[in-house]
């Protein structure tokens, strides 16, 4: 058995609240940004969500940011989690039973924060509104109903490019349990 046991709840605190935006340096002028790989950022939310259906734990873990895993674990140890099982974990030296057990218990977070929604209908759109170079916003959107049309929005995936490919930094869910 692993140094902690029982189903956390690693997405609370970090789903909560959008990242921040990076300031333009204090200077008043919006700095020059290069264009947003919009294209990459849709496939990469698309693996995510889809990794968390089919609980590849692995895949999850991998899609995740620098920053993100971050958040992840120190909620984890708010909640219980011993904190040598987290640094294990943040420089991926736990073992792999603790590994194994830390991301059932991270992608059954997941899912139940994007609870009662069809994930395996869910369409994905850039929110250019809320994307800032160099984070990328994905919405997630569900179909309403199949005669009536239209979609629903479940949450926003933000974005962030790490050597080469896009990774996972927050999850927002719109959903109510």
């Amino acid at each position: 058995m692993s140094e902690f046991s029982g189903d956390f709840d690693f997405t609370g605190d970090l789903m909560g609240t959008p990242p921040v935006q990076p300031s333009n340096g204090g200077n008043g002028h919006a700095a020059e940004a290069e264009p947003v790989d919009f294209e990459g950022a849709l496939a990469a939310a698309e693996d995510f969500i889809e990794a968390v259906v089919w609980g590849e734990h692995h895949k999850v873990w991998e899609l995740i940011g620098t920053d993100g895993r971050t958040e992840v674990l120190d909620v984890a140890t708010k909640r219980g989690m011993d904190e040598g099982l987290a640094a294990r974990l943040a420089a991926d030296d736990a073992s792999p039973a603790e590994t194994s057990e830390f991301l059932t218990d991270l992608v059954n977070g997941l899912r139940s924060e994007l609870a009662g929604n069809d994930l395996d209908s869910v369409t994905y759109e850039v929110d250019e509104t809320a994307a800032e170079a160099p984070r990328a916003a994905v919405r997630m959107l569900v179909p309403l109903h199949k005669l009536l049309g239209g979609t629903l929005p479940i949450g926003t995936l933000y974005l962030v490019p790490d050597a080469g490919t896009w990774k996972v930094e927050r999850l927002i869910p719109l959903t109510s349990k």
